[in-house]
């Protein structure tokens, strides 16, 4: 599979690609335009974020995470937080434990 080719990205809202779904994990890619934004939500399982392509604004805990390719993030369970585009087109994957 290829993750680019499987994300439509829209101006209204988020493109999300299913990739692997387990019994033991979720996995899947997301794709955001400029300025686009993942709404705040929280994470109810211990999630891992990787920067494919671009580069995110993570907004949590009153600060502001600047995140660029191929950067990793452990996104802390039940704590909101937001994602932003920060370039023309962003794509990262997220792996959830279940």
């Amino acid at each position: 599979m290829n993750i680019l080719k499987n994300l439509s990205f829209h101006n209204d809202r988020p493109s999300v690609c299913p990739i692997q779904r387990t019994d033991k994990t979720n996995y899947f890619a997301i794709g955001l335009i400029h300025n686009q934004i993942l709404k705040k939500h929280t994470a109810n399982s211990p999630s891992l974020l990787t920067v494919l392509q671009g580069e995110l604004a993570f907004f949590i805990n009153g600060e502001t995470l600047h995140l660029k390719e191929f950067d990793t993030y452990d996104i802390p369970v039940m704590v909101e937080h937001e994602v932003k585009g920060v370039k023309e087109r962003n794509v990262f994957t997220i792996i959830q434990e279940k």
